[in-house]
């Protein structure tokens, strides 16, 4: 491959400002392939009326399908729709960029499209495994569990044409092998852009009103509820000095609101809903403790972003978790659904503004091993390697 440009097309139906942490990743890989010399090109959902554009970034982006309106997240009925979609674009796109390689990010749908294309056109494509596109990977929905039986067959048969298969962590990895036990999974974990997420060196701990962040979509997975509880037993305890800022939209957010009136926390809760993810570094840079009480993970953005800003982390003792995030180094866990252990691990750094500052510069460490320079060139290999093979 030395003497030849990589060409890659990536697809996921995903990609900011669309969507969640499975964009975010698409965004940041591109950027960083970029510059190790790929010729990257993203195929994704239609965020507005362009269908083509070249991102300052280094990398082309086409766009395909109607407008979506509502940029906060995807359904499943649209899900199914982008699978079909992506198939019949996907012959005018190759056809221009003639790739190397596909790279899909999630299963399903992206992992349709590499199937179609692998059959059709010889073109070789890896899955990216990201959490809830693996059967098995269980966030309390009822819906994903059916959808999942539904597409059983199909996963099973993308995983399998695949060159890899890669999950961002140890845990995603351990649910992969349940669901195909007979299959080869590596790993690569989410990455985190130091450029865009660094923490603001001028802020000191103190102990007037601490500032809580929140940012996640509004679903049962990350357990926005619990933290609404913590929050009324901080109160209960006499712990009043904080403010929680809330980042995320989700069909959960009348659940969250009937319970912040039910506790009577309005005073005490911020909520700015969805924010597009340039606005995102500032929000970070303004608080003082991250928190996530997620009933499951793989491997979180918003963490290890987090942790680059220097937050110390507040979260669920699930192993997505533990794979970042060292107990009483730069964070603090407590049981998922139990806001009790919420409530005194947050109650604890409210407290000592001098444990915050010590997990928040361990928190700017750690992060640095998850730099997307470093992930990208992990990625490059099995590029490389899927290539060859083919």
């Amino acid at each position: 491959m030395a003497n030849k440009k990589l060409k890659v097309l990536m697809i996921n139906y995903e990609f900011p400002p669309i969507g969640g942490g499975g964009g975010t990743t698409t965004r940041f890989l591109a950027k960083y392939m970029a510059r190790l010399g790929v010729d990257v090109n993203i195929l994704t959902s239609k965020p507005g009326k362009e269908d083509v554009v070249n991102h300052p970034e280094g990398y082309r982006l086409y766009y395909i399908g109607r407008t979506k309106n509502k940029l906060s997240g995807t359904h499943i009925p649209e899900l199914v729709i982008f699978a079909l979609t992506i198939i019949y674009y996907s012959k005018t796109v190759l056809k221009q960029i003639q790739p190397d390689l596909i790279h899909c990010f999630f299963t399903l749908p992206s992992g349709s499209c590499g199937l179609y294309c692998k059959k059709v056109y010889k073109i070789p494509y890896i899955i990216s495994a990201l959490g809830a596109d693996v059967p098995g990977f269980n966030i309390g929905d009822w819906r994903l569990d059916i959808y999942h039986t539904l597409t059983r067959f199909l996963s099973k048969s993308i995983w399998n044409n695949s060159s890899h298969i890669i999950a961002n962590g140890s845990s995603l990895k351990e649910t992969c092998k349940r669901f195909s036990p007979e299959q080869e999974i590596e790993i690569i974990s989410n990455g985190v852009d130091p450029e865009l997420f660094y923490p603001d060196k001028n802020k000191h701990p103190g102990t007037n009103e601490v500032q809580l962040l929140f940012i996640s979509r509004l679903m049962p997975q990350k357990g926005v509820d619990t933290l609404i509880k913590a929050c009324n037993v901080l109160n209960k305890r006499g712990t009043t000095n904080y403010k929680l800022t809330i980042v995320g939209e989700g069909y959960l957010k009348d659940l969250m609101f009937s319970l912040i009136d039910k506790f009577d926390l309005r005073e005490k809760i911020n909520f700015l809903g969805w924010k597009d993810l340039e606005e995102l570094p500032e929000i970070y840079r303004r608080a003082d403790i991250f928190i996530l009480p997620s009933v499951m993970e793989g491997m979180s953005s918003v963490v290890l972003q987090a942790m680059a800003s220097g937050l110390p982390i507040v979260a669920s003792r699930v192993k997505g978790f533990e794979e970042v995030v060292v107990e009483n180094i730069n964070g603090l866990f407590a049981e998922y659904n139990n806001p009790e252990q919420f409530a005194e691990a947050i109650e604890k750094l409210i407290k000592s503004p001098e444990l915050r500052e010590k997990m928040s510069k361990q928190s700017v460490e750690k992060s640095k091993q998850f730099s997307w320079e470093n992930i990208a060139k992990k990625y490059l290999e099995f590029y490389e390697k899927a290539v060859l093979g083919n």
